[in-house]
């Protein structure tokens, strides 16, 4: 795609949002245009349906007490020009599809969906080399556990781990220390025989709370991460949790992407409802260490465009950031 004209529609788009003007994108959508959302189910097609949607899409927002703000930015690894709006905090990604000099569809995504949150507004005369970076610590525990549960020996895992270590099962339990930890592991390898065969392990980059964690699909059964917080060399707790955190039946992003609404505590208090009675065996703060019963709690609602979400979050004491949201609700607005 010429990358002018990419920055030349997106920078309409943009306009368009920043002046509630519908009547913009007229001369630039094709016929047989598509608007797509990862928060709605269904590709809304057509030009004149997206041109009635949009234009009330703007009116409700010029009504409103929750205005809208745009910015073009150019995104580095998908070579686009893509369309940032901001509401209260809330942030969203615009990425166009342009053919025959045309805005063939919009798709609508959390800003950091599959990429990096790196930003430029300028393209580079030419790219770099890709540096090889270091492994982490996640990165290198999280290989060796992977290593442990397809050989049965922990001995490499057991010398990463803190004599009082804690494992948590997400909502259930806990094991604390080494001995316990190592055996319900052992255990859990009985369970699931040839876990080469029925279990599919990976160690990826977990965006909510931007680390390595080691994937675990055991056939038949719902993806889970077994996630560490690392103080001095040694890993002091560990969660074994699903991912999505929530029931099937709500749409929400995963542990793969940054929840939005992490991005900034201070628009948060007006969407927090009653305080609630912190849970055990959730996921602790994963920067301090603050169990998950020392968390604050509360009901929370997210609006993340048509759609909304209620449920509750969590938020340490001592760093004072979101530690976990999980929607128990799903809103059509």
């Amino acid at each position: 795609m010429n990358n002018e004209l990419g920055k030349r529609i997106a920078d309409i788009v943009c306009q368009a949002w920043n002046e509630l003007d519908a009547s913009l994108f007229e001369s630039i959508l094709s016929d047989d245009f598509e608007y797509i959302s990862v928060w709605v189910l269904e590709t809304m097609k057509g030009k004149d349906r997206y041109m009635e949607y949009i234009a009330g899409k703007f009116e409700s927002i010029g009504k409103g007490n929750n205005p809208v703000s745009a910015e073009l930015i150019y995104q580095e690894p998908i070579d686009k020009y893509v369309v940032v709006l901001n509401q209260g905090g809330n942030l969203a990604a615009l990425e166009p599809t342009i053919q025959d000099n045309q805005l063939k569809s919009l798709w609508m995504r959390p800003v950091e969906m599959m990429l990096p949150t790196v930003f430029t507004t300028r393209k580079p005369k030419e790219a770099e080399q890709p540096k090889e970076k270091a492994e982490t610590e996640y990165e290198r525990f999280s290989r060796l556990f992977h290593e442990a549960l397809m050989s049965n020996d922990f001995s490499v895992v057991e010398e990463l781990l803190a004599d009082d270590v804690v494992q948590i099962l997400y909502d259930a339990k806990e094991f604390i220390g080494k001995n316990e930890v190592i055996s319900y592991w052992k255990g859990w390898l009985e369970r699931w025989n040839e876990p080469a065969e029925t279990t599919k392990y990976e160690v990826k980059h977990c965006k909510y709370y931007n680390r390595a964690v080691l994937s675990i699909q055991p056939s038949g059964s719902k993806n889970l991460y077994q996630m560490a917080r690392i103080e001095n060399g040694k890993v002091q707790e560990l969660i074994l949790c699903p991912n999505p955190l929530q029931n099937s039946m709500i749409r929400y992003w995963d542990l793969d992407h940054s929840p939005l609404l992490f991005k900034d505590l201070t628009v948060m208090p007006h969407r927090m409802g009653k305080d609630l009675e912190p849970r055990p065996y959730r996921i602790p703060c994963m920067r301090c260490g603050c169990k998950s019963e020392q968390l604050q709690l509360y009901e929370y609602t997210h609006d993340a465009g048509p759609l909304g979400y209620k449920g509750e979050l969590s938020v340490c004491p001592n760093c004072m950031e979101a530690v976990e949201f999980l929607p128990t609700i799903l809103i059509r607005y």
